[in-house]
Formats: structure tokens, C-alpha cells, sequence
């Protein structure tokens, strides 16, 4: 299969924009109906934590240079094992990339129209990614650029005028209620910010000739991210208060309807769903691209477009019903998808670099000698 080549600067850019990825809409009610008015605190613990997963994925590709994770899993677990293990990691990249489609068909029928049905918001979105994925990785990634070089400014702009709106009071009092609420409020942050980045692992550092500097970019990348997790979250608290948006669908969008600026800037919640939009659609690339390009590597393909267009086709099938309802996506969302993220993106990740280790032992044993 063709080696794909990356820049350090693309992927800084990258895992930026994954680890925001759904947060402008969910993160903030997320934390804040576990911890209140810490939310910002649960954010920099949630960070502290998360530095050691993003050591983990970075030194895990650090000791299989040019291996993807699926080809890391077949490595060390052997071809039965490894093509089970690897299938569940495919399965859940190409679920995940599927669940965000749901995400955005329900918030454009939930806000806008709720005449139009799903299929065609579903099967457009999806349309799109089929053509990202068709134009391969290194197309997409310089897009990217271009999507973070529009969208960053966006949010500064939407926080700079979300600030007549601020009441400190609403981050106070701090930790009433003790730290148990704190950590509590990481659970949500690190299960969708900092775990997902795992499948990056799947271009880090198969698509780098310098894994020093994707590595470093790794870092920055994440840091980048947690940034604007960090403002996001805090303004939507510091604006409408830590009890409303936990009960509150949407919090970023509905946060945003408060900005009222000379009668000129107002009304700019479309600009925050153009900007999830965005985000979104770079985290359901990645996990797409994951699972297609790790099945393509699982059944020996020489080129993974042969998977792009049955694989559109299937996720635009099992979109209109991967949720029966909103009521199931939230119960899915608080008891299913933290242990299935942390399997993913500790114990899997952490099994494989403990086989890493003991393999580079081995390795410069048997040179020593």
C-alpha cells in the first residue's frame, strides 16, 4: 500500500481539531451537570491526566516507526488475535464516524428544520466525506489548514463578544462541594477529547519521515485543543451559569444567541454550528479514515478507495438508526461510550506499548551481544 507523507504542522493541526471535535455543542453540558461551577477545574485536571495518554499513543508510535495501530495490533498479537482485535478497532472508528452524522442530522432537524428528513442531511454530509476520502489523506489534511486558518479566528471572535455577557459570579463558589465533583468532570472531558486521539495512531508515525517532529506537533496539537476546550466550556458557564447549561441541549449554540453587540453582531449561533460543522466533519474523516484504511490493511489491499464507496454507502444506511432516539443517545453516551473509549485508548494502547518495550529490550539485548 502507498506511504502517504505529512507535515508536523498538519498534524498539530490535526489533533487540534479531533480533540475539540463535538465540544462546542456537548462538552460544556457534559461537565457542567458533573461539576458545576468547576468546569474549568475539571478541564486542567482532565489535561494533567490526558498528558499521560498523549505520551502513551506518542511513544507507542515512537517504537514501530512506519506502522500504522492495525498494523501494530497484528504485530504483537499475531494474525488471529491480532485481526480480531483490529476488527473491533476498525468497527468502532467506522461506528463513531457514523454516530457524528447522526449528531449533526439531529441538531439541523432539531434547530432549523425539522420538516426535512434525515436521509438527505446524512446522505450530503456523507457525500462529502466519500470525496474527502477519495481524494486521500494528504489532500485533506492541507484542507484542514485551511479549515483551521478560518475557524480558529471564528471562535476568538465569538468569546470576544460573549464578554458584556460574562458574570464571574457564575464560577463561584469554588469547589463547594469538594474535589469529588472535579474528578467527576474530567470522566466526560477525557472520554471525548483526549482517548479519541488514539486513532491518529493510524497516520502517527506511518505518515512522517521525522517522528521526532510529529511528535513534538502531537503535543502542541493537543495543547492547541485543550486551549479551546478551556475557553469554550468557561464561557458558556461564565454566560448563562453552570446550572442552566447542564440541562440544557446545545449549550455552546444556545450560549451564543446572547451575543448582542451594537445591533450588528447578534445572532450569530449559525456561525458556531458552520464551525462545528467543520470540526466535526475533520473528526469523522479521522475515524473513517481509520477504520477504512485498517480494513483495507486487514484484508491486504493494495488501495483503500476500493472501501471508500460501499463503506459511504453503509454508513448512510446505518446512520438513520445507529440512535432509535435522543433519550438512547444519551444513555449510550453516559454508560457506553467511556468504557468503550477507555479500552480503546488506554487499555488497548497500553498493552501494545508494554509488548513495544519489551520487544526494543530484546532488540538492543540481542545487538549488545
Amino acid at each position: 500500500m502507498t506511504k502517504t507523507k505529512l507535515s508536523p504542522r498538519q498534524l498539530m493541526i490535526l489533533s487540534s481539531g479531533f480533540s475539540f471535535g463535538t465540544v462546542p455543542l456537548f462538552l460544556p453540558s457534559d461537565i457542567a451537570g458533573l461539576a458545576g461551577p468547576d468546569v474549568w477545574l475539571s478541564i486542567l485536571l482532565g489535561t494533567t491526566v490526558g498528558l499521560l495518554f498523549i505520551w502513551m499513543y506518542a511513544k507507542l508510535g515512537e517504537l514501530n516507526p512506519g506502522k500504522t495501530l492495525v498494523e501494530i495490533i497484528r504485530r504483537y498479537f499475531g494474525k488471529w488475535a491480532g485481526g480480531v482485535v483490529a476488527l473491533f478497532f476498525i468497527f468502532s472508528g467506522l461506528v463513531l464516524a457514523d454516530q457524528i452524522v447522526w449528531y449533526i442530522g439531529k441538531f439541523v432537524h432539531t434547530e432549523f428544520t425539522s420538516a426535512l428528513p434525515f436521509l438527505p442531511l446524512h446522505a450530503f454530509f456523507i457525500i462529502v466525506l466519500v470525496f474527502a476520502l477519495y481524494c486521500g489523506v494528504e489532500t485533506m489534511y492541507r484542507t484542514t489548514e485551511l479549515f483551521f486558518a478560518i475557524t480558529f479566528p471564528f471562535i476568538i471572535v465569538i468569546i470576544l463578544l460573549l464578554i458584556p455577557n460574562m458574570k464571574p459570579d457564575n464560577l463561584l463558589p469554588v469547589m463547594e462541594k469538594g474535589v469529588v465533583p472535579v474528578l467527576k468532570g474530567g470522566i466526560p472531558f477525557l472520554t471525548r477529547c483526549v482517548l479519541p486521539l488514539v486513532f491518529l495512531n493510524m497516520v502517527y508515525p506511518a505518515c512522517f519521515e521525522n517522528v521526532k517532529q510529529a511528535k513534538k506537533a502531537l503535543f502542541k496539537g493537543y495543547f492547541l485543543g485543550i486551549f479551546t476546550n478551556l475557553i469554550t466550556v468557561t464561557t458558556c458557564v461564565l454566560v448563562m451559569g453552570s446550572d442552566l447549561i447542564a440541562n440544557i441541549r446545545f449549550p455552546m449554540f444556545i450560549t451564543n444567541k446572547e451575543i448582542d453587540v451594537f445591533v450588528i453582531f447578534s445572532r450569530l449561533e449559525a456561525t458556531t454550528f458552520a464551525i462545528w460543522v467543520v470540526v466535526s466533519f475533520i473528526s469523522t474523516f479521522c475515524y473513517s479514515y481509520a477504520g477504512i484504511l485498517g480494513l483495507a490493511q486487514l484484508l491486504n489491499l493494495k488501495d483503500y478507495r476500493i472501501l471508500v464507496l460501499p463503506m459511504g454507502l453503509l454508513l448512510t444506511v446505518y446512520s438513520l438508526d445507529i440512535y432509535k432516539e435522543t433519550a438512547y443517545e444519551i444513555h449510550w453516551d453516559a454508560t457506553v461510550w467511556p468504557p468503550l473509549s477507555l479500552t480503546l485508548g488506554f487499555i488497548l494502547a497500553f498493552i501494545l506499548l508494554i509488548l513495544s518495550v519489551i520487544r526494543e529490550r530484546r532488540r538492543k539485548r540481542e545487538l549488545s551481544e
